[in-house]
């Protein structure tokens, strides 16, 4: 496997954004990250915030890894229509959630991407330092923060939770003085893989080191320093829509099983409207149309897990976040 190397950046002012995608191939370039959106949303000081991107794409070899776990992704396939229990939509919901939440079966995919995810946060610290140093600035006055989507949103909780449990990493924001300005989950599937995890259960290998199956529950990460808990960002937020099937929703009905509802998180839901009529079929469509290259379907109904159209729907909300 090709060794990672996180991106470095020298921060034009005291502000920057992790964005981290979701499935698909974020090379590619009908997946691009929402730069774009990111720039519209924040407008005139856009130019002020550095903004990386984590490409995990070279350890996702993605059809040789499902390969290994075919027999997992058809537990998730049925486990998945089981709970939605929608014959119309049943069979495109299993297909498309179970791209996403497939990873939870492949272990050594999972911890790879987690030590690339934080020797990216690590990169992070270290330009915040040098960056403000050279300008003589104090780098605790500079401000991180994390945007992810779909997929991203699982392993961002998951690098989280090491980065506040596993003093090694240096990156405890009590201990170490890492605390993030804010994190942002976009269409989060971390209840949903949780839920389907446990109906499939001994198939996941090593669920006991996931903190998405904690026995607990889901819980903001936080470190323990003495009697005082310091979360490891200062704002928590969950953004979904109301017809996206990933985030918790189903032809407008919120899953409670699915949804991420986690104590402390403050929470948007974005209405969405699927075309008038059969509304199953168009979510089917939308959901096909989404996880095909731009080139092979056109687009004829908006998908409601769309990365971009978060960015754009909340441009107000994620400029408020990164101000």
């Amino acid at each position: 496997m090709p060794s990672f190397k996180p991106q470095s950046l020298t921060w034009p002012a005291d502000r920057a954004v992790l964005l981290v995608h979701g499935i698909g191939n974020a090379s590619a370039a009908d997946a691009p990250f929402p730069v774009h959106e990111l720039a519209n949303a924040l407008g005139a000081s856009a130019s002020n915030v550095a903004v990386y991107t984590l490409n995990y794409d070279f350890i996702n070899d993605w059809a040789a890894r499902k390969l290994q776990v075919a027999p997992g992704i058809s537990a998730i396939g049925r486990a998945v229509a089981k709970r939605y229990d929608n014959a119309e939509l049943s069979e495109t919901l299993a297909e498309y959630v179970g791209d996403i939440i497939w990873p939870v079966l492949h272990q050594d995919t999972r911890l790879a991407i987690r030590d690339a995810y934080m020797a990216q946060l690590q990169q992070i610290v270290l330009d915040c330092g040098e960056s403000a140093l050279q300008r003589g600035h104090d780098p605790l006055e500079y401000r991180v923060s994390i945007i992810a989507h779909s997929l991203g949103c699982f392993h961002t909780y998951e690098a989280l939770h090491a980065a506040v449990r596993e003093p090694e990493y240096r990156l405890q924001p009590g201990s170490d003085l890492t605390q993030l300005e804010s994190v942002t989950l976009m269409a989060s599937p971390v209840q949903l893989m949780r839920t389907v995890a446990g109906d499939i259960g001994a198939l996941v290998p090593a669920a006991s080191q996931l903190a998405t199956l904690d026995p607990s529950g889901l819980v903001l990460p936080v470190e323990i320093v003495g009697r005082k808990l310091v979360p490891a960002t200062r704002k928590f937020v969950s953004v979904t829509g109301s017809q996206d099937p990933v985030g918790g929703h189903l032809l407008g009905k919120k899953n409670g099983w699915a949804f991420m509802d986690i104590a402390g998180q403050q929470t948007t839901i974005v209405p969405q409207t699927l075309v008038a009529g059969n509304a199953a079929q168009s979510l089917a469509l939308a959901l096909k149309a989404g996880a095909a290259p731009a080139s092979a379907v056109a687009s004829v109904v908006p998908n409601p897990h769309s990365w971009s159209d978060y960015m754009t729907r909340e441009a107000a909300l994620v400029a408020g976040l990164l101000a």
